[in-house]
């Protein structure tokens, strides 16, 4: 005959192992949900689609869009189209820039945003799975109007293709968040589209993190290949100096530092504060 206490144990058991399979089933649910979104997102024609693309969301009308997006175009591959996120309100300013003829024969892709994102609102946008549903290529080059290419740099953008997220390390003197993960900032970096739909589909993004922090914090949970310090600081400069990098991403740089940079990266006097020194 089975004891008071032994009977209250098996009816905790049973209640414990009913709880999990419940748990599992759901969980099984949302994630089969999810994938069954993550391949909708991936249904373009070959001719839409692009192996290497660059893009930029901007709905500010302002002459540095022209420029920066002239800079990355003359140091990416010809094959690499640059996508071009905006608003209703710089439509025609960007049609009517010395962008018109890339516009023309198709090595710009414009595409107009209904809903504007501010900069508050930024992390939403690149954490939101329709938005890369929209980007019309699988390795990705975003960039941002305070990002600027380097001419003279022996790195070229081709050597970190490798990787499914690269950008400048942050520097552990200020960053705060998880030191385990220094890799990197996201204004001037190189994506993996699958792989960020992946991580989407896979956990909700945490709003009290930057996207950037975000993904360098997560990737690693969908098998993302994350470029080390010593490589992500070749790639691109942001608070950690290096002297002949791709790119350079803006900062609150000292006039010193400005200086240094400036003089293997001549066009990062286009996007420092001030104008550098």
């Amino acid at each position: 005959m089975t004891t008071k206490p032994n009977q209250n144990i098996i009816i905790m058991t049973f209640t414990i192992i009913c709880i999990l399979i419940i748990y599992h089933y759901f969980i099984y649910r949302q994630n089969f949900f999810n994938l069954k979104q993550l391949n909708q997102f991936e249904k373009f024609s070959s001719k839409d689609f692009y192996p290497c693309i660059a893009i930029i969301v901007e709905f500010r009308t302002t002459d540095k869009i022209i420029s920066v997006v002239h800079n990355v175009n003359y140091h990416i591959p010809i094959t690499w189209p640059i996508q071009i996120f905006h608003g209703i309100t710089n439509e025609n300013f960007i049609r009517n820039s010395t962008l018109s003829s890339l516009i023309s024969s198709g090595k710009i892709i414009l595409t107009l945003m209904k809903e504007i994102y501010d900069r508050s609102r930024t992390n939403i946008l690149f954490t939101d799975a329709k938005f890369w549903k929209k980007v019309r290529g699988e390795k990705i080059l975003l960039f941002q109007i305070d990002s600027i290419m380097c001419s003279n740099s022996p790195h070229k953008i081709i050597d970190y293709l490798q990787y499914d997220y690269v950008g400048a390390p942050w520097d552990i003197s200020w960053y705060t968040d998880d030191r385990k993960y220094l890799v990197g900032n996201g204004g001037f970096s190189l994506r993996t589209r699958r792989k960020i739909l992946e991580l989407i589909a896979l956990i909700p993004y945490d709003r009290r993190k930057p996207e950037d922090v975000w993904y360098a914090q997560n990737l690693h949970r969908v098998n993302a290949s994350i470029a080390p310090v010593h490589i992500a600081k070749t790639f691109s400069v942001e608070s950690i100096y290096y002297e002949r990098p791709v790119g350079i991403h803006r900062f609150s740089w000292n006039c010193n530092f400005r200086r240094k940079i400036s003089e293997t990266c001549p066009e990062s006097v286009m996007v420092l504060p001030n104008g550098g020194c």
